[in-house]
């Protein structure tokens, strides 16, 4: 293993902690003092995703999020070798941000899980359509601000930290607005039941699979074929670590079509 992908998957790791600790933890302090509600969890939410890409993208990538990962690879941004490092980076991540809620918090709103309200009669099938849905609008915004070659980098974390806020704001309390079985996982973890878990692992896959294929179809993008041993360079998307120069040639053929 090289020291490269050590540093990035301690990235993965310490941002999926944070993402963890502070967005599952608004959920359970809003519950304590009621203080916070929907839209300072999405607040808090898409302001930490944010802090997490510009702190670590141009080192990993700062996915955080298994199923971005999986559709990293699946468009070329990503080795397909740390693929698995990314994801038990992540779900360490997630699982310590979970447990260390359990130690200083204790077992207070449901850990801050992501859940169906089944108060409001939203069903595991809702649930599942509304996580699928987010995921793919996520994804094509991700893809759009951060792999697309005409985008602006610069303005990409907070694109995707806005996205991410405004789908926890408004279906957080309601279907629970995972997109990312990590952000999910360590919840339950602490929590002790992953009845709905399986919501939040094939929503987000599956949506974020399909806002990548439909990506590649209206922006004309062909997959890249990663190769080891590429550096971010100066300019490349946050989110993307591994660039290829069979991936450079599809950006500069794509920067001249569009």
């Amino acid at each position: 293993m090289h020291l490269d992908d050590v540093r990035k998957y301690a990235c993965e790791f310490i941002g999926t902690f944070a993402l963890v600790f502070f967005a599952a933890g608004a959920v359970m302090v809003g519950a304590l003092t009621g203080l916070i509600g929907s839209i300072g969890s999405g607040l808090i939410s898409g302001l930490v995703i944010t802090v997490v890409i510009y702190t670590f993208g141009h080192v990993s990538g700062a996915h955080v999020n298994p199923a971005l990962s999986i559709a990293a690879v699946y468009l070329g941004r990503l080795e397909g070798r740390l693929l698995p490092g990314y994801i038990v980076a992540q779900m360490a991540g997630s699982a310590g941000g979970g447990l260390f809620l359990l130690a200083c918090i204790g077992h207070v709103a449901d850990m801050g899980a992501n859940l169906p309200n089944g108060v409001l009669g939203v069903t595991p099938g809702i649930a599942l359509l509304i996580e699928l849905f987010l995921s793919f609008v996520l994804m094509w915004v991700i893809c759009g601000t951060a792999f697309h070659g005409k985008a602006d980098l610069a303005f990409a974390g907070l694109a995707i930290g806005a996205t991410v806020g405004i789908e926890v704001m408004l279906m957080g309390a309601y279907a629970g607005a995972a997109m990312n079985p990590a952000r999910a996982f360590g919840p339950y973890l602490a929590r002790g039941d992953f009845t709905h878990y399986w919501i939040y692992v094939l929503g987000p896959i599956a949506g974020m699979l399909a806002g990548a294929a439909v990506f590649r179809f209206t922006h004309a993008i062909g997959a890249a074929d990663a190769q080891p041993g590429q550096a971010v360079e100066p300019g490349e998307s946050p989110l993307a670590p591994a660039k290829t120069p069979a991936h450079r040639r599809a950006v500069e053929d794509d920067r001249r079509t569009h």
